[in-house]
């Protein structure tokens, strides 16, 4: 059995089901899995892959969020042996930028805990994550990008 990684044709192949990154430790909080199926993932441009693509242009595969806030991730190519990421981010207004990160930073972590008030009293206290857009589908940078920030 092959055991390699490879490169072909601007995709990561890896051998069926290997995906080095996946705890998912906060599964139970989000409701949903962080990660797309790995048929998904492995089929996001390796790294570096898209750097011909004129930005408005590249495809999009995966969008992750903090629900009620401006911090936004945006997978345009994946590593999935690693989970280095490349695509666009921003944190916390109206713009953002081209960069790298990591999902399973993302996935592990956790913003200060907060309450709602409901009916005058506070729900408990529970931290807040970052979420996978589960209704999210690729799309070209231009369409699903906040504008004017491509």
């Amino acid at each position: 059995m092959d055991n390699t990684v490879r490169i072909v044709e601007g995709r990561v192949l890896l051998p069926a089901g290997t995906w080095g990154v996946l705890p998912d430790v906060h599964r139970e909080l989000r409701g949903h899995d962080f990660y797309p199926a790995f048929s998904e993932l492995a089929g996001i441009p390796a790294p570096g892959s898209t750097t011909d693509v004129p930005a408005p242009a590249r495809t999009i595969h995966i969008h992750y969020t903090v629900p009620d806030e401006h911090y936004d991730w945006y997978v345009a190519e994946l590593d999935p042996a690693t989970g280095r990421a490349f695509g666009w981010l921003r944190a916390g207004g109206p713009y953002g930028e081209w960069g790298e990160f990591i999902l399973g930073e993302l996935e592990t972590f956790t913003l200060p805990e907060g309450g709602r008030a409901h009916r005058g009293r506070t729900a408990p206290r529970v931290p807040r994550l970052i979420q996978r857009d589960t209704a999210f589908r690729p799309a070209p940078a231009a369409l699903c990008l906040p504008a004017p920030t491509i």
